[in-house]
């Protein structure tokens, strides 16, 4: 007796189109981020927490349920700061110049540019504000920052309004006391060519006296112009 021939499948029809779909899905190109995102190019660790830098987000409108993050400064670079949530996220040395620009610029409003010459890193280009804040960048990535007493309390953010003062996210800034100081970090305080100087958890500063009460007049991290 010929024996039946035996029909091809539905199941194994459908398991071969599945299969199909998933090596073409497999063989697309990543998709690319799209132009003028803030968050391009800024690398976070897997499970850290995302902040808003969109227009909607930066641009809050007051008494919003959300509102632009804070820059606080960092031994690594700057972190940003959620004030509604309290997440936190590194703008850490290493970002590009020109993503770093675009970050910064949302929250502190535009930046004077220019490029400072006699360093002992060499040329840096640098973006700077009149709270005192200066970003520095080597070969085209952020290296380092300064902070020094500014010329009013604080600069004006894009809507306009004073940015908060600028300080460590343990509330270290231009103003704080050495007992502030040494309350927050163990620095390392000693005499030195710049004055009274310390360092502590990767940031660098200077004191105007050696007091408790001797206040801090400057503060860095990273590649910097600091002449001894």
């Amino acid at each position: 007796m010929t024996k039946p021939i035996r029909s091809f499948r539905p199941h194994r029809l459908a398991t071969a189109v599945l299969a199909t779909v998933l090596l073409a899905a497999c063989q697309q190109p990543a998709e690319k981020p799209a132009e003028g995102d803030p968050h391009a190019g800024i690398e976070l660790p897997p499970g850290h927490p995302q902040i808003d830098l969109s227009e909607g987000g930066v641009a809050a409108q007051a008494g919003a349920a959300q509102h632009p993050p804070v820059i606080s400064l960092d031994g690594e670079g700057l972190r940003l700061i959620d004030p509604d949530s309290g997440a936190t996220r590194p703008l850490a040395f290493g970002v590009p110049l020109d993503q770093l620009k675009l970050v910064t610029e949302k929250l502190k409003g535009p930046a004077e540019t220019g490029r400072a010459e006699e360093c002992g890193a060499g040329p840096l280009a640098y973006l700077s504000w009149k709270d005192g804040l200066t970003l520095y960048a080597l070969d085209g990535l952020f290296a380092g920052w300064a902070l020094d007493e500014s010329e009013g309390p604080s600069a004006k953010g894009k809507d306009g309004k004073r940015s908060p003062k600028l300080t460590t996210i343990s509330g270290i800034g231009i103003g704080s006391t050495r007992a502030d100081l040494l309350g927050a970090y163990d620095a390392k305080i000693e005499q030195t060519t710049l004055g009274t100087e310390f360092n502590a958890a990767g940031l660098s500063g200077i004191l105007d006296g050696t007091g408790a009460k001797a206040k801090v007049t400057n503060l860095w991290s990273g590649v910097n112009c600091v002449f001894r």
